[in-house]
């Protein structure tokens, strides 16, 4: 019997050969793993938004001693104990805005941290403004209730054409104050650069109290403020 024929194996009435054994060879960990399943975890990825904690930011921005943003009014006001604001109040800072309060009904106040612009309280009906600091043009123009405080100076034409309400200015008025006055009552505290002529002609029913003291009431100049504070002088020509 030829060689070959040696190493053949008779099986089931056939002759089977079998294959030269070859080494299997083990596959590696990343052979295992399809070939697409990185690029498909980098592509999930790119989908998913990064979201910060905002717990964690602000503790690791307290052990870097790194203060937080914030508007510098907030700062100054640390530390300084603050006064209880109703709930029907609107307070915010004052930037020189207009017509704060314009159009204000009863039952409604608003507090100014700062400065205001011009016309403040314009056509106002009721509730409070209360300026903090210093106010420009025609304050409580048109006005005909509520009441509007300026913690410092107004500017020109103070009470224009108010016909209700009250007006307390804590320091200086402007030229012409009392414009076209028909009702209410004009308190200034501090000096008047001038008065409008037209402040003080009977159809001006309001009061206007300067320093402290009645200079017009009901259509009419009231003593001994009107003298001793020598308001014709500071009437405008």
């Amino acid at each position: 019997m030829p060689q070959e024929n040696l190493n053949k194996i008779w099986n089931a009435g056939k002759y089977f050969e079998p294959k030269p054994e070859q080494q299997t060879k083990e596959p590696t960990p990343a052979e295992n793993k399809p070939s697409n399943i990185k690029r498909k975890i980098n592509v999930a990825k790119a989908f998913i938004p990064t979201q910060e904690d905002p717990f964690k930011k602000k503790v690791e921005a307290v052990l870097k001693g790194i203060e937080e943003t914030e508007p510098a009014s907030a700062k100054a006001m640390a530390g300084k104990k603050k006064k209880p604001v109703p709930a029907d109040t609107e307070e915010f800072e004052g930037w020189g805005q207009d017509k704060i309060g314009r159009d204000l009904v009863a039952g409604k106040s608003i507090r100014v941290k700062g400065h205001a612009g011009d016309d403040v309280g314009f056509y106002m009906s009721g509730g409070k403004i209360h300026i903090e600091e210093y106010a420009l043009n025609s304050v409580g123009r048109l006005m005909y209730g509520g009441e509007i405080q300026i913690g410092s100076d107004a500017g020109i034409e103070t009470g224009s054409s108010m016909s209700g309400g009250e007006i307390h200015v804590k320091g200086n008025a402007g030229r012409r104050t009392g414009d076209d006055m028909l009702g209410g009552t004009l308190r200034i505290d501090g000096d008047v650069a001038s008065f409008d002529r037209n402040a003080f002609t009977p159809k001006n029913k309001g009061t206007i109290i300067w320093k402290k003291q009645t200079i017009w009431k009901n259509g009419q100049k009231e003593e001994p403020g009107w003298t001793n504070l020598k308001v014709e002088e500071k009437i405008a020509k």
